[in-house]
Parts: structure tokens; C-alpha cells; sequence
């Protein structure tokens, strides 16, 4: 989306926008996860005939799966609009302006589009789970919980632990009045004049997005598990 303007934002933006196995692997595991146990149990099933201790978990590993992937939702439409927008970004962590492209700068456009995008994932829930278990939710069986708010809430929360550990663990630097981040010390020696913009050159942008979601599906298991 808007790949030109990108382009003159980030000098990286044409690899960076291509996902390799790693970022799949990052943005998709946990997940995977969570789908394999749901259909190890549950495949098949009617929420009807199940337990009351296995609804819960059913209710749980949905809360799960909203959690995670609402988190990597939010986060991408963040990164892919909230880049566009015409006002620069400012550090969550010191409310200070920071060049387009620094991990952890936050805007107006970018918190937006993490609500869509975690709204987008609820609202897809919402829609293939009365789809699959219409009666189940017609006779109670199982809780009637709007997710299109649940996956609103919690990609918004995903996108702002991730822009924390942006900001702090994981190192945007400034070369040719560009914030670019994820340099090896190849790069690093390279760029004479590079200054460093926020952060510890501790995590990638790989290992942020896995403890990011992996923080927002926790998150989701502890916010049900306390309303059940």
C-alpha cells in the first residue's frame, strides 16, 4: 500500500516489506499453536455436548487466538498506514517527535489503524463462529461475547506493547536522515555519522513482534480466565 511513498521513508522498505520464513514464522507460530490444540479437542465436537470445564477452554483458546492474532493484525496496519501519516511520530516513552520508521514512535493514524485492524480480526470471529456454533450460542451454551471489541481492545493493546519494546529494547538509528533499525555490526561500521535514535540494540523486529504477541495472547488468557 502506497509503496512509492514508503520507499522515500524507509530506504529498506522494498526487502522489508517481503516476509521471509523467520517472520512468518514469528507472526504465525504461536498461533498455529493455539489451532492445533482447538482441533485436537475440540474438532468435530458440539459445544453442547462438552463439559463445562471444556467450554471453558474452548472460550479460552478463542480468546487466545483473537488475542494473538488481533496483536500481529494491529501491529502490520500500524506499520503499513500509520507510516503514511503527514504529522511525524512521537516516542511513546518520551512524548518527544521522532523521525517516520522509529521503533516505538506512535501517531493519531497508527492507533487507528491498530483498532481497525484488531477490529477486523473480531469482526471475523464474530462472523465464523455463530456461523459454526449458531445454536450453541442460541441456547447458551456458549457465552455471546461481541470479539469485533475484544479484538479492538486487544490489538490496540498488542500494538502498544510492541511500540514499548520498540522503544526500548530494540535500537532505531539515524543514517542519512532516515531511521532505519535491525543493523548488523557490518552496517554499524560502515555509517560514520549514524546516531542512534531510541532504544538497545537488544531484540529484532522479529523477536519484538514474538514477545509482543506473545504478551497480548497472554493477556487475553488472564482477561478471561478473571471474567469466567
Amino acid at each position: 500500500y502506497q509503496a512509492r511513498q514508503k520507499m522515500r521513508l524507509d530506504p529498506k522498505f522494498t526487502t522489508a516489506s517481503q516476509r521471509d520464513w523467520k517472520q512468518v514464522l514469528c507472526n504465525g507460530g504461536i498461533g498455529s499453536v493455539i489451532s492445533l490444540v482447538y482441533q485436537y479437542y475440540f474438532d468435530g465436537r458440539r459445544p453442547e455436548d462438552l463439559s463445562i470445564a471444556e467450554r471453558r477452554l474452548m472460550t479460552v483458546l478463542i480468546w487466545a487466538y483473537i488475542g494473538f492474532y488481533a496483536c500481529c493484525t494491529a501491529d502490520t496496519w500500524a506499520s503499513e498506514i500509520g507510516t503514511l501519516s503527514s504529522d511525524w511520530p512521537v516516542l511513546i516513552t518520551t512524548w518527544k517527535t521522532v523521525p517516520p520508521g522509529t521503533n516505538g514512535g506512535i501517531s493519531k493514524l497508527g492507533l487507528m489503524s491498530s483498532f481497525a485492524g484488531g477490529a477486523t480480526v473480531g469482526l471475523a470471529a464474530d462472523i465464523a463462529l455463530w456461523a459454526q456454533y449458531f445454536y450453541a450460542f442460541r441456547s447458551g451454551a456458549l457465552p455471546r461475547i461481541p470479539y469485533v471489541t475484544v479484538g479492538s481492545l486487544l490489538g490496540t493493546l498488542g500494538s502498544v506493547i510492541d511500540s514499548l519494546l520498540g522503544a526500548t529494547v530494540q535500537a532505531s538509528f539515524l543514517v542519512d536522515k532516515r531511521a532505519v533499525s535491525d543493523l548488523t555490526a557490518a552496517e554499524l561500521q560502515k555509517h560514520k555519522d549514524i546516531k542512534v535514535i531510541s532504544g538497545s540494540n537488544i531484540l529484532s523486529n522479529n523477536m519484538v513482534n514474538v514477545v509482543s504477541s506473545a504478551c497480548t495472547t497472554a493477556a487475553a488468557v488472564g482477561l478471561i480466565a478473571l471474567l469466567m
